[in-house]
């Protein structure tokens, strides 16, 4: 007997016959046919493949199929007509499925499983050369060791089906250099479109592929035709009898002739009458190349986009043009290119995440046979070890093949060695080595251009200590050198060159190129002084501009304009024509001032005599004003700043309202007016820098009285501080952080309105944060900080929207907010954070999915915020922030496969979570949200077909969850009380329920709209009540029941489609007799759901 266990791996597509299977959706595809099965003919239809040629028994299929229900003979006799039927096949003459009498049924016809990667890896024996191509592309004849790409292959496939359905396949694959474009055409699409049967209905009979950086670009239509003479169809020349020149000059003059020719021999081929999309496929690699000539004109381009355009919506050919995302400008000029973007036709190529690299580096040595040599300090395997160095840079995917390279070329028989790794310096070092290589090939002229370039990617904080890369711009580059260095160091990926906000740019692919390349070493410390200048002098420039060119950021005259004036004079650094304008300022300004000395003093010896005696005086209380007012704003500038933040960080809230406290103090000593003498004139405004301190004061003070619960104190305080900033906004509106600060009281008084249920008001203070926030981007567009706080406004927008039913405009605010994130988190790859807060959102776009009624969607996207999640996790599995949300994303994704009936992945999903929770509770015993998070997962299990219940104690669980006052894990528990018939049980939950849970519309809510989770709650509540047994469940009762539940079900099937609303409605309106006032669309809904177990009383 085979178990469902057995068959996992057979839920990905399969072939029967020439008949597609999809188990996934219970489809199956022949040509352009598409038809659908109930999933219980899939689950027959998967028994009898995983045994194709052997006789499976009517007992077998019942026991697998439908296991633990009373089912006769007649069930299975109705699912394979059914199969029958939508493979047209006939029992009398069988080609798929065929009846042994009396013994059972058996499928005939051929059965092709689509391998997974690891047995595919299994299974392969490479020979004869490295399974890691280095610095080079994977090509078509590689596609055995091309591993780690699986799921951006099915997406692509999925969408090249989609074009061709649009008559169109026409897509563009773009992605930063170095992210594996050429591979995962070459080697990973390519191969699947050209096997015998294709792929999702695609089948590419022949390919041209064209490298436009390798070819005259002015030729290439020529070289298109060329390409495209080397196809046939059956023996014979596609194109007979023409040139590449005569077929070229066709297609530039009208295509359509040749298109019809090439055509009308197409469908004359009866082998392809099968296929859905017979095509030829046309790869233009690296049009950057082309985009970027400037030996064809825009005219000339936007004509061979046409011709490719019409080739593509020929039917027959599938056009993929494969170019770097720094030239989407480019891209952005041609209307042809830019078309359907929105549908598909823009494939964005994503670095592969940790799971997929640790396919990249593992599966291909087991394909040829390799071992990873273990450390014997560490007992670490050298896999391992590079994984860990790998996953902290995504990024460097070829340095990290060049690595794989090296250590294949110096193995020891079949042994990769953790010494040759050491002695490469791992992959940094690896990455030194190369960059030298490379810079020793190089023209002696290009060479020159290090010292240009590398000022412009270079970095060292103020102390010299720490150096960092930067991302220059193209545009900053002066010379033909400057550009052939950066093109060649992108062109063997010791450089990314990726397009930020419209503006082509590049980086070192990993910063040990910076690090790990002697050369770039040597001369850091040679300019180490001149560097920590100009940072100093770019730091202050940014602020001169940001404030409108105040003079109050100006050099002083000393050691900051003597150092500026050092580096203007230094010919290895280039200052921006900013910085120039800086330094021409601050000297104008100190020469005023040395003219204006000159005049006062010759004036103030004519005074001096005279005044001496009050000037004693007046200066001595001027002293002790400023000093008193440096005193208050330095100690403030500490307490209020770097203190408050440390204090934050470990909750020392009551240390926090101390300094708060005291710094007000300050703030009000030195803004008092103190005596002055017979000649001082009336005391000046505080500073601006007083008076910001001041502000943040207030919010200190106010943050903790919120977390002490005097909210209506916080709220005073955080009005208070608001007047304060938008005073000072007046003064400075682009002082970068008082509009932090001005964003972060903004977010606290919308978080207070939030909360009270003033939702009108909290959107007004969310709209403030973000506009704050927008303007600090404005000001610094490659600042993190000001990205996140963007970012973070618009979740705050969108959880707002999601609390008030507003699910699309939520599913805007989220998606806004994900993309920023996802950015920030592919620039900090080390930031735990930045990874965190990205795949959290994706979850709330999948929750808000859900009330929208797009069920897959959201489901599709559950599964992506698992996959983000697990990436974290593999890296920081003992950390709580990893933690928490993973398993939480993965409950949410079970719940949801249960009601869409994927009951196998309901189970298998908990019980990964199982594991994850057990697993971090034996790290800390203590956690208590770990604890309810173990219990709640138990309590869903119980109702699973997982063998993990087996060895749970559900009265265990209960006594447990009730000892933790958490109710909301009760109810799965009732499910499975009831379904076990435990009535005294479910009597007894049913009263502490009853104890604890609020009257939440009729009582507390009245002022406000309730929100999903406590109409929920309330529903929950309802359905609790509903007992099978007759002893205790009257009609009566019942009826009560029902009309309770769709009174308050109504309300809430209005605004959202979620399973736990419609549900519990069209069951309330089954109950009551009440079912003609459903719309359609809500019994559509509820049609593709699971009927929950209180159906059961109807």
């Amino acid at each position: 007997m085979v178990s469902f266990e057995q068959i996992e791996y057979m839920l990905k597509q399969f072939y029967l016959g020439d008949w597609q299977v999809e188990p996934a959706s219970n489809t199956l595809i022949l040509g352009k046919t598409k038809r659908t099965v109930e999933p219980k003919a899939m689950d027959v239809l998967l028994l009898l493949c995983q045994q194709a040629g052997e006789v499976v028994s009517a007992d077998d299929i019942i026991t697998q199929c439908w296991p633990d229900a009373p089912v006769g003979d007649n069930p299975i006799h109705k699912t394979i007509t059914q199969l029958r039927k939508a493979l047209g096949d006939k029992a009398s003459a069988p080609s798929f499925i065929e009846t042994i009498r009396k013994r059972g049924y058996r499928v005939i016809a051929d059965v092709q499983f689509l391998e997974d990667e690891q047995t595919r890896a299994a299974e392969t024996d490479w020979q004869g050369q490295s399974p890691f191509p280095g610095l080079t592309a994977f090509t078509q004849q590689e596609s055995q060791v091309y591993y780690g790409r699986n799921a951006a292959v099915k997406n692509l496939l999925a969408r090249l089906s989609d074009q061709f359905t649009k008559k169109r396949p026409f897509t563009l694959i773009i992605g930063p250099s170095g992210s594996g474009k050429s591979s995962l055409v070459h080697a990973g699409l390519l191969p699947r479109l050209l096997n015998n049967k294709g792929a999702n209905g695609v089948h590419a009979i022949d390919y041209a592929s064209i490298d436009i950086a390798d070819i005259q670009t002015a030729q290439i239509v020529e070289e298109l035709a060329a390409c495209m003479l080397d196809w046939d169809i059956n023996d014979a020349p596609l194109f007979e009898g023409e040139s590449a020149d005569s077929l070229a000059a066709k297609l530039k003059r009208d295509p359509k002739p040749v298109i019809h020719l090439a055509k009308t021999k197409l469908t004359t081929a009866s082998q392809y009458n099968n296929v859905a999309f017979p095509c030829y496929v046309i790869v233009l690699d690296r049009l950057e190349a082309y985009l970027a000539t400037n030996h064809v004109d825009s005219t000339q381009k936007e004509a061979v986009f046409t011709l490719l355009e019409a080739l593509a919506e020929s039917g027959f050919i599938l056009m993929l043009l494969v170019c770097r995302n720094d030239f989407y400008h480019h891209l952005a000029a041609y209307p042809t290119l830019m078309k359907n973007k929105e549908r598909g036709a823009h494939f964005d190529l994503t670095p592969p995440s940790a799971s997929e690299l640790s396919q990249m580096i593992r599966l291909p040595a087991i394909a040829a046979g390799l071992e990873w040599e273990e450390d014997n300090h560490t007992d670490v395997t050298l896999d391992d070890i590079i994984l860990t160095d790998a996953a902290a840079e995504p990024n460097c995917l070829p340095l990290l093949q060049y690595t794989l390279q090296e250590l294949y070329l110096q193995r020891t028989a079949n042994l990769l060695q953790v010494s040759t790794y050491k002695q490469l310096g791992g992959i940094e070092g690896a990455i030194g080595h190369k960059a030298e290589q490379l810079y020793q090939q190089m023209p002696a002229l290009v060479k020159t251009a290090l010292d240009r370039v590398l000022p412009l990617i270079v970095t060292l904080t103020q102390d010299g200590s720490n150096l960092t890369s930067r991302t220059a711009l193209w545009s900053e580059l002066s010379n033909d050198n400057e550009k052939n260095f950066v093109e060649l160091m992108v062109e063997h990926r010791l450089f990314v060159s990726h397009l930020y906000q419209d503006k082509a740019c590049f980086k070192v692919a990993h910063e040990a190129v910076l690090r790990r390349w002697q050369r770039v070493q040597g001369w850091i410390q040679q300019h180490q002084s001149a560097l920590v200048s100009k940072g100093r002098l770019e730091q202050q420039t940014k602020q001169w501009l940001q404030d409108n060119k105040s003079k109050a950021f100006l050099l002083t005259q000393g050691k900051p304009l003597t150092d500026a004036l050092a580096l203007n004079a230094d010919t290895s650094l280039t200052l921006t024509n900013d910085e120039l304008a800086l330094i021409r300022a601050s000297q104008k300004t100190v020469q005023r001032k040395r003219v204006i000395r000159g005049v006062t003093f010759a004036a103030l010896a004519c005074l001096t005599v005279v005044s001496f005696g009050a000037m004693l005086q007046s200066q001595q209380s001027q002293q002790l004003a400023e000093r008193k007012r440096l005193e208050a704003e330095n100690l403030m500038g500490y307490m209020i700043g770097d203190f408050a933040n440390k204090l934050r960080s470990v909750k020392r809230m009551d240390l926090l309202e101390g300094i708060s406290e005291q710094a007000l103090s300050y703030v009000e000593q030195a803004q008092q007016t103190s005596e002055y003498g017979f000649f001082t004139i009336s005391p000046p405004k505080a500073s601006f820098e007083l008076r910001f301190q001041h502000a943040l004061s207030l919010q200190a003070m106010a943050e903790v009285r919120f977390y002490r619960d005097d909210v209506a104190t916080a709220k005073e305080a955080y009005e208070e501080a608001d007047v304060h900033i938008k005073a000072l906004l007046s003064d400075a509106p682009n002082h970068f952080e008082l509009l932090k600060a001005a964003g972060a009281n903004a977010f606290w008084l919308g978080h207070i309105a939030y909360n009270d249920g003033l939702m009108d008001i909290a959107r007004t203070a969310f709209e403030r944060y973000l506009a704050y926030s927008e303007r600090m981007l404005a000001i610094a567009p490659d600042n993190t900080d000001a990205m996140l706080e963007v970012a973070y406004a618009q979740n705050s927008l969108g959880s707002l929207e999601y609390e008030n039913f507003e699910f699309g405009k939520s599913i805007e605010y989220f998606s806004a907010s994900l993309k920023l994130k996802q950015y920030i988190a592919e620039q900090n790859p080390d930031d735990l954070d930045a990874q965190l807060y990205a795949a959290d959102t994706l979850s709330w776009i999948a929750s808000a999915t859900v009330h929208t009624g797009e069920y897959e969607k959201a489901y599709g996207l559950y599964e992506d915020a698992e996959q983000a999640f697990e990436d974290i996790y593999i890296l920081h599995s003992s950390n709580a922030a990893a933690i928490e949300p993973y398993v939480a994303v993965l409950v949410q994704k079970a719940l949801l496969a249960k009601k869409l009936m994927l009951k196998k992945n309901y189970g298998t999903t908990l019980e990964k979570s199982y594991i994850i929770v057990k697993q971090a509770i034996s790290q800390d015993i203590n956690n208590s949200e770990w604890q309810l998070a173990f219990f709640r997962i138990e309590a869903l299990l119980l109702v699973s077909d997982s063998s993990f219940k087996s060895s749970i104690d559900a009265q265990q669980v209960l006594a447990k969850v009730i000892a933790s006052n958490a109710e909301w894990i009760l109810f799965p528990l009732i499910e499975y009380f009831q379904m076990n018939s435990h009535w005294e049980i479910i009597t007894q939950i049913q009263k502490y329920i009853r104890s604890i849970t609020p009257e939440i519309i009729e009582s507390s809510l009245k002022s406000r709209e309730p929100s999903f989770t406590e109409y929920n709650l309330k529903t929950k509540k309802i359905l609790s009540q509903f007992i099978r047994s007759e002893n205790i469940f009257t009609d009566e009762r019942k009826s009560l029941l029902c009309h309770e539940l769709q009174l308050t079900t109504s309300k809430i099937v209005e605004k959202s489609y979620h399973p736990d609303a419609i549900l519990p409605h069209f069951f309330a309106s089954q109950c009551t007799n009440n079912t003609s006032k459903i719309n359609g669309t809500l019994k559509a809904h509820a049609k593709t759901l699971t009927k929950p177990f209180y159906f059961d009383y109807l």
